[in-house]
């Protein structure tokens, strides 16, 4: 084939592709911005450090009051602490094995699993439609270790997908 004739088809080709690409662009409706959605994120104000006028309004009474140990507060302090180590004591910690939807299904894996020496429960819920629904529980334990570790023989054991549910 000739040079020439050859130049003319790669230069068609090119001017055809860029025609392709561009004619379109000046025919169609530009794109409405409606699309394109942006969160914009407003930062509060740093408050404005008022600590020195603060100290320096505060009278001289004050002051003296403030500056002597009030044995009350430690009091309170320990009751708190006495309290909320009795809360954390009540958690204890249950491996949901499954739901069922069939009593009888759910009765006996639970038979299964107690001949393993887990402690295996069924317990009846209602769901929002109205269906009622057969969860199969093992423990309770107060451990949450000890919850982890029987959670891992469960899922080795049975080959079933377990979920930890804290009480």
């Amino acid at each position: 084939m000739n040079e020439i004739l050859k130049q003319r088809i790669v230069g068609a080709t090119v001017i055809t592709a860029l025609a392709a690409i561009f004619v379109p662009m000046l025919f169609d409706n530009p794109v409405s911005d409606a699309d394109n959605y942006t969160n914009e994120l407003s930062l509060p104000t740093e408050p404005e450090n008022n600590m020195q006028t603060l100290l320096e309004t505060i009278p001289k009474s004050q002051q003296e009051v403030l500056s002597r140990p009030v044995p009350a507060t430690v009091k309170i302090q320990s009751e708190m602490i006495k309290q909320s180590i009795k809360e954390t004591d009540l958690k204890s910690w249950v491996i949901q094995v499954g739901s069922f939807s069939q009593k009888q299904n759910a009765q006996d894996f639970r038979d299964k699993l107690r001949k393993n020496n887990f402690t295996a429960y069924v317990d009846s819920i209602t769901n929002n439609k109205g269906t009622t629904l057969y969860r199969l529980r093992v423990g309770p334990e107060i451990d949450k270790k000890r919850a982890l570790k029987a959670k891992q023989q469960l899922e080795s054991l049975y080959k079933v997908k377990t979920m930890l549910v804290s009480e």
